[in-house]
């Protein structure tokens, strides 16, 4: 798709959740991201740094904003080292949580947690750098494609 903004990975994802503690819970203390709070009057809104250069943000359902709403199910990705991904898994199930994997996917692997509001968060030792080039190029069996003009 040509004009397409330099996109080079999520730098901000947010959540509408049901149970906002419980939440916070998973994320801080199951999942380990750093909890921040995000200016003043914003009361109720908790901001987790991911990596380097992406934040999570969660609170409950809103209207206004682009037509927030609750309710829906989101499944999304953060890219890490292989070498981290088992011992990510391990301390993520002594501290209570699910987790499916890890899984081969293509040349990564990936383990899966789903949070309490049905979020499903996966850990990807792929590197989507490399996937996209490839899928811009063509792809490969399995990889996005473009689509044929």
């Amino acid at each position: 798709m040509s004009g397409a903004p330099p996109v080079s990975g999520i730098s901000e994802l947010v959540l509408e959740v049901s149970d906002l503690d419980a939440a916070r819970r998973f994320y801080r203390d199951i999942l380990g991201f750093e909890e921040t709070l995000y200016g003043e009057g914003r009361e109720g809104r908790y901001w987790y740094l991911v990596g380097e250069t992406a934040r999570l943000g969660l609170w409950t359902p809103q209207t206004g904003l682009a037509g927030g709403r609750g309710g829906s199910h989101v499944h999304f990705a953060f890219h890490l080292g292989d070498a981290e991904l088992d011992p990510l898994a391990e301390r993520i199930s002594a501290a209570g949580a699910e987790v499916e994997g890890p899984l081969q996917l293509g040349p990564g692997r990936a383990i899966y947690v789903t949070d309490p509001d049905g979020n499903v968060v996966e850990f990807w030792s792929q590197d989507m750098g490399e996937y996209t080039s490839g899928a811009r190029a063509g792809g490969e069996p399995g990889t996005f494609k473009p689509e044929a003009p």
